[in-house]
C-alpha cells in the first residue's frame, strides 16, 4: 500500500467515526482525546469523563440504573440541511488551510494569525495548553526557521462537522530554511485540527506528524 493510499484510508475511517459520534450524540472531543495517544497506549475514561463526553447518558451520582428510563439511543440532534452542512465544511477547510499557509508569513504576521485563531486553551499535541504557551512555542519555531513555506494538498483534506465542532485533517508539503545557520529542511506532514464553530471560530485541538 502506498503512503497516499494509507493516509486516504485513515482519513476515510476517521470521517466515518466522526459521523457515527455525531449520530449517537457523543461529543467529538472524544475523538480528539483518542488521537492524542499513541497506538501502543491505552486510556480508560472515568465515569465523569464518559458523562461529560456524552458516552453515557446516566448521571455519575446514580447508584443504580432503571433501564426502562434509559433510551436505547439518544434523541437525534437537529441536523443541518445538505447545503448548510456543505457551506460549514467548506468554511472550516478554508479556515484551516489559510491558517497553515499563513504560517509561511513573517513571524509577527504568523503569530497574529495564531492569536486570533486559537481558543484560550487548546488540546495542543495531546496536552491542554494555554494560548500564550502556544504562541511562545510557535515563536521559537519561527525564529529557528525564518523562511517557511506550506502547501496543503487539496485532495488530501477531510472534514467532518458534528454538533458545534468541525474536525479538519489532511496532508501538506513543507519547506523551512535558515540562511544564518545554513540549514534547510523539507518534507510532508499530516495534520488534524478541531474547530469550535461560532461567530468567531476557534481552534480547540491541534496535532500533526511529519511523514518524512
Amino acid at each position: 500500500m502506498s503512503t497516499d493510499e494509507a493516509v486516504a484510508r485513515v482519513q476515510a475511517g476517521t470521517a466515518q467515526i466522526m459521523s457515527y459520534l455525531g449520530e449517537m450524540g457523543v461529543d467529538p472531543k472524544l475523538m480528539e482525546l483518542a488521537l492524542s495517544y499513541d497506538k501502543s497506549d491505552m486510556r480508560y475514561l472515568s465515569a465523569s469523563e464518559m458523562t461529560d463526553l456524552r458516552v453515557t447518558n446516566v448521571a455519575v451520582s446514580q447508584s443504580s440504573v432503571d433501564t426502562s428510563q434509559v433510551p436505547t439511543r439518544p434523541d437525534p440532534l437537529p441536523a443541518l440541511d445538505a447545503n448548510a452542512k456543505q457551506q460549514l465544511e467548506s468554511a472550516a477547510v478554508t479556515f484551516i488551510k489559510g491558517l497553515i499557509e499563513h504560517h509561511g508569513d513573517n513571524a509577527e504576521m504568523a503569530l497574529a494569525e495564531v492569536q486570533t485563531s486559537y481558543a484560550p486553551t487548546v488540546n495542543y499535541y495531546g496536552k491542554l495548553t494555554d494560548l500564550n504557551a502556544i504562541i511562545e512555542d510557535k515563536r521559537t519555531y519561527f525564529q529557528r526557521w525564518p523562511e517557511r513555506g506550506y502547501n496543503v494538498r487539496d485532495n488530501s483534506v477531510m472534514v467532518t462537522c458534528a454538533n458545534d465542532r468541525c474536525m479538519v485533517s489532511g496532508t501538506y508539503d513543507w519547506i523551512v530554511r535558515s540562511l544564518p545557520r545554513h540549514k534547510q529542511a523539507k518534507g510532508v506532514a499530516n495534520f488534524s485540527y478541531t474547530i469550535a464553530i461560532g461567530t468567531n471560530p476557534k481552534i480547540i485541538a491541534e496535532t500533526s506528524k511529519v511523514q518524512r
